[in-house]
C-alpha cells in the first residue's frame, strides 16, 4: 500500500506549483531519470579513449569477439583470471553487433546505469511508501559523484549493482510470496557472473528478513530455495569447471588471490575499519546529512515498515561486508549507495509535504549538474595525455597482416600501455614472458619500452620502425630478409 499523497489538493496558483503538479506523475518521474541517466551515462564519455582497467576490459571483450572463445578469458594473450565473465560476454556481443569501438564499449555499463536508477525508483516506490520518496531516491542516486563516476565508461559497477537491486525486490516481495525466492536466485546468480561474491547481498539481506518475519525455515527448505540453487549449479558449476581445469591456475588467482587477497591481506589497499567513514566524510556530499536523517526515519520504522527493514538491514551487510575486508577501495561503496540514496529519499519526501515544489528545484539541479559533467568530462593527467598518444600513435603503426608480440614490461610496467595497444591496435596481440627473443617469431612486429628497446632489439636482430613517446616499434627481420 502507498503512503496517501499528503501534498494540498488545491488548484496550484503559481508555476512552479504548476510544474510540480507535472512533474509528480510517475511516468515523468520514468521519463526523466531514464533520460537524464542516459545523458550521464553516455554523452562525453567516448571522447577520451579508453586506458587503464577500463581499455583492459574492452580488449578482453574483443578477444571474445574476435575469437569465439566464450569461456578462457585472455588479455593479450594472458589469460585473465581476476573477474567472472558477464560483462566481457554481454560487451562482446555488442562488438559482435555494432564493432569494437571506444563508444560501443562504454555502451553498456551506460545503460546498465540507467536500469540501475530506475531501480532504485522502482524499489523505492515499493518500500518508501511514496512516489515522492522513490523520485528524490533516484535523484540522490543518480547525482552522487562516486556514482557518476563510476557509471560513466567501462566499469563493472553498474552490471553488478543491477542484479543487486532485482534481488533486493526479489528479497522484498519473497517475505510474503514464496516464488520470489526463484527470482532472488536468478538475481544472485546473475550477480555473481558479474562480480563474485558482492552479488549474493540480496541473499543475505533475504535471510535477514525471513528470520524476522518467521518464515526463515519455509523459505529455505522450500521447493523455490531448491529451483533457485539448481538454477545456480547448472550455470555457475559448468564454468567454474572449466576454468579450474584449464590449467591456468585459475582457482588460486580468483579465489585465493583476489578474494582472499582482499580480504585478509589488503596488500596495498589495507586500510583501517573506519577508513570507508572518512571516504564518505570527504566525498559523499551534498547528501550525506540528508541521508543521516533518513536513517534515523528509517530506524523508527523498523517495527511497522518492511521496506524500511530491507534497506536497514542491506546497509548493515554492505558496510560490515566492506569493513571487514582488510582491503580496501572507494568503488565498493558503490553498493552503499542505493541504501543512502533510500534513506535521503525519505527525509527529502517529508520536507515535499511543506514545500511542494521542492521536486522541481531538485530536478532542476540534477539537469544543470549533467550538463556540467557531460561539459568537464573526466580529468585527465597532462602525462597520462602523453602516454594514451603515444600508445594511440603506436596502435596505428602496427601492421594488421603480420604477428605482433608487446614486451613483458609494456604488458605489466607502470604505465601499463598495453592496455591501450590491446584495443586499439590489430587484434590478438600476445605478451612474451621477457624481452621477446625466444618468443616472436621472423616477421614479428614487437613493442617495447624506450628504455629496453636497444636489448630487445639486439636480441631479436631487429629494426625500428617507429618512436612515439615512451614506445618503440621493432620488426624482426622474416626468413626472406636473410636470403
Amino acid at each position: 500500500m502507498h503512503e496517501a499523497d499528503t501534498r494540498p489538493t488545491h488548484p496550484p496558483a503559481g508555476r512552479m506549483e504548476r510544474a510540480a503538479v507535472f512533474i509528480a506523475r510517475p511516468a515523468v518521474h520514468v521519463t526523466a531519470l531514464a533520460l537524464i541517466a542516459a545523458t550521464l551515462g553516455l554523452l562525453g564519455v567516448a571522447r577520451v579513449p579508453l586506458d587503464g582497467d577500463p581499455a583492459m576490459y574492452a580488449t578482453i571483450a574483443r578477444t571474445i569477439a574476435d575469437t569465439g572463445e566464450w569461456t578462457h578469458l585472455t588479455f593479450n594473450g594472458v589469460p585473465y583470471l581476476n573477474k567472472p565473465p558477464l560483462h566481457f560476454w554481454l560487451t562482446a556481443l555488442v562488438f559482435k553487433v555494432a564493432g569494437a569501438t571506444t563508444f560501443t564499449a562504454i555502451l553498456m555499463p551506460g545503460l546498465l546505469g540507467v536500469v540501475c536508477v530506475l531501480l532504485v525508483y522502482a524499489l523505492g516506490r515499493r518500500t518508501l511508501e511514496s512516489a515522492d520518496a522513490a523520485f528524490m531516491a533516484a535523484l540522490v542516486y543518480m547525482t552522487t559523484p562516486e556514482v557518476m563516476h563510476w557509471s560513466r565508461g567501462v566499469h563493472l559497477e553498474t552490471l553488478v549493482t543491477a542484479w543487486v537491486l532485482l534481488g533486493l525486490l526479489a528479497a522484498h516481495r519473497s517475505v510474503r510470496t514464496p516464488s520470489a525466492v526463484l527470482w532472488l536466485g536468478i538475481a544472485a546468480t546473475g550477480g555473481f557472473f558479474a562480480k563474485g561474491p558482492q552479488g549474493l547481498f540480496p541473499v543475505l539481506v533475504a535471510l535477514g528478513l525471513w528470520a524476522h518475519a518467521g518464515v526463515l525455515r519455509a523459505r529455505v527448505l522450500s521447493r523455490w530455495s531448491g529451483a533457485a540453487l539448481g538454477i545456480a549449479v547448472v550455470t555457475i558449476g559448468p564454468w567454474l569447471a572449466a576454468r579450474l581445469g584449464e590449467g591456468s591456475g585459475f582457482g588460486q588467482a580468483y579465489f585465493e588471490g583476489q578474494i582472499g587477497q582482499v580480504i585478509f591481506a589488503g596488500g596495498e589497499l589495507k586500510r583501517g575499519w573506519f577508513w570507508y567513514v572518512g571516504k564518505l566524510l570527504r566525498t559523499y556530499w551534498p547528501w550525506l546529512p540528508v541521508a543521516l536523517v533518513g536513517s534515523g526515519m528509517l530506524v523508527r520504522r523498523w517495527r511497522t515498515s518492511l521496506g524500511a527493514r530491507l534497506w536497514l538491514v542491506y546497509g548493515a551487510v554492505v558496510i560490515v561486508v566492506i569493513s571487514v575486508a582488510v582491503g580496501k577501495k572507494s568503488r565498493y561503496l558503490f553498493q552503499l549507495y542505493p541504501a543512502l540514496a533510500a534513506a535521503a529519499g525519505i527525509a527529502l519526501a517529508a520536507v515535499v509535504r511543506r514545500v511542494p515544489t521542492l521536486p522541481v528545484w531538485m530536478l532542476g539541479a540534477a539537469l544543470v549538474t549533467t550538463a556540467a559533467v557531460v561539459a568537464t568530462g573526466e580529468h585527465v593527467s597532462r602525462s597520462q595525455r602523453a602516454h594514451t598518444a603515444a600508445a594511440l600513435a603506436v596502435a596505428a603503426d602496427l601492421p594488421s597482416d603480420a604477428p605482433i608480440w608487446i614486451t613483458h614490461d609494456v604488458q605489466y610496467g607502470e604505465p601499463q600501455l598495453g592496455k591501450i595497444v590491446g584495443f586499439y591496435g590489430p587484434a590478438r596481440l600476445v605478451t612474451c614472458r621477457t624481452d621477446c627473443d625466444a618468443e616472436a617469431q621472423p616477421g614479428a612486429s614487437v613493442v617495447a619500452r624506450d628504455h629496453e628497446a636497444d636489448h630487445v632489439a639486439a636480441a631479436l636482430g631487429a629494426d625500428v620502425i617507429a618512436r612515439h613517446g615512451i614506445l618503440v616499434v621493432l620488426k624482426r627481420p622474416s626468413i626472406r630478409d636473410f636470403r
